[in-house]
């Protein structure tokens, strides 16, 4: 009938209709999700694009660190192909004509041709303030020289002379970091005899001497330096500065003063005639049981260490800044302050003490040091000065 048909038909466009909003909404979630995997693509060729760009940045850099490695291992193996190919004779050729003999009316002793064509080193005890100065060169050739510059606190000096064989070159630092075990060659003009070679080893590094005036830290040498070879060069297996040397102490050792001395003193002593020390103001003793013991310090433990400060003088940085020294009390020792580290470097020996503030400080710089007061640790501030000149 026609009642029929007509539902039939708006049932077929119901139908319709609800089959065209399911696809509807399905073209809308296609075209959302189409949306968003274009913009998940976007951002991957975006990355893909940075990632390209920090891949050529990171290929560029290896590059560069392959190309300075490679440098670097090239001149690493030279410097190992001339080390092992150096001799001691091959460094005394080369070397021993820059050594000189030098005599003064209280002595002989040794020098060399340093830096400048007219600058002879040696040390400060070979020539002391003598006017009389005279130089002998390998080849027999004279001439007097004259100080310009001395150091007794590091025992070096610096002379001046007017003229030199035209084949001598004078001595340059070596480039080395120098450590107990390494070879040495020293060259000197034991009791006058010139031209002497000594060939050993460095045995120990920031070693201290009692012997006045010296303060600083010194290279004790497994090598013969005999009497008249005090001033000499002592030298790296390319023949570069490393040492002066000294014919050793009563006890039977020899020593050199340090390259790392040399390099602060030396170019102050030929500019300036003199060099400046820096000076705390106090007097110190590294801890130990045995010293504990021994002075009957009665505040503190029997393994405690560091610098005790014994004393402090008058009107200089320590006391400014408000360090104490020991107090004395019948039979015992009352310890106040205990020095235990500069600038956070830690020091438990009076050698420790002397390499820091002998290479890493000079006069006018503010030092902090961590102090032991009391059983409290303290950091205090000095401002060092220059210490007083010898004699």
């Amino acid at each position: 009938s026609t009642n029929t048909l007509q539902e039939q038909l708006i049932t077929q466009k119901e139908e319709l209709e609800s089959l065209t909003e399911e696809q509807n909404d399905q073209i809308d979630q296609l075209q959302q999700s189409l949306d968003e995997t274009q913009s998940t693509l976007q951002d991957f060729e975006n990355k893909l694009g940075t990632a390209e760009i920090e891949s050529e940045n990171q290929q560029d850099q290896i590059e560069q660190l392959q190309t300075e490695l490679s440098q670097t291992q090239s001149e690493l193996q030279k410097q190992v192909d001339q080390a092992l190919s150096q001799t001691p004779a091959q460094v005394y050729a080369e070397a021993h004509k820059s050594v000189v003999l030098i005599t003064t009316p209280n002595g002989q002793g040794s020098g060399f041709l340093f830096g400048g064509s007219d600058t002879v080193v040696t040390n400060y005890h070979v020539v002391e303030e003598e006017t009389e100065i005279e130089i002998q060169y390998f080849d027999g050739s004279r001439t007097n020289a004259t100080l310009i510059g001395s150091d007794p606190y590091s025992d070096l000096a610096v002379l001046k002379v007017p003229t030199i064989p035209k084949e001598v070159k004078p001595l340059e630092f070596s480039n080395l970091t120098i450590g107990v075990g390494q070879q040495a060659v020293a060259i000197g003009n034991p009791l006058g005899s010139t031209d002497s070679l000594s060939v050993g080893y460095i045995s120990q590094v920031n070693k201290l001497l009692d012997i006045d005036p010296i303060i600083i830290p010194v290279y004790q040498l497994d090598l013969t330096i005999t009497f008249g070879s005090s001033g000499g060069p002592l030298l790296d297996m390319s023949g570069n500065l490393i040492g002066v040397t000294n014919a050793g102490t009563i006890y039977g050792l020899n020593y050199a003063i340090p390259l790392t001395i040399l390099q602060r003193v030396l170019p102050e002593l030929i500019s300036l005639g003199e060099y400046q020390h820096p000076f705390v103001g106090v007097s110190i003793i590294a801890l130990t049981p045995q010293m504990i013991t021994g002075l009957n310090i009665s505040n503190i433990d029997r393994y405690q260490s560091g610098l005790l400060i014994t004393g402090v003088f008058e009107d200089y940085p320590a006391e400014q800044a408000g360090l104490t020294p020991t107090l004395y009390d019948d039979q015992e020792i009352i310890a106040m302050d205990i020095i235990l580290a500069i600038d956070g470097y830690p020091v438990l020996t009076i050698e420790d003490w002397s390499e820091y503030t002998e290479t890493q400080i000079s006069p006018g710089d503010t030092i902090t040091l961590t102090v032991l007061r009391d059983t409290e640790t303290i950091s205090v501030e000095v401002t060092t000065t220059e210490r007083p000149p010898y004699n």
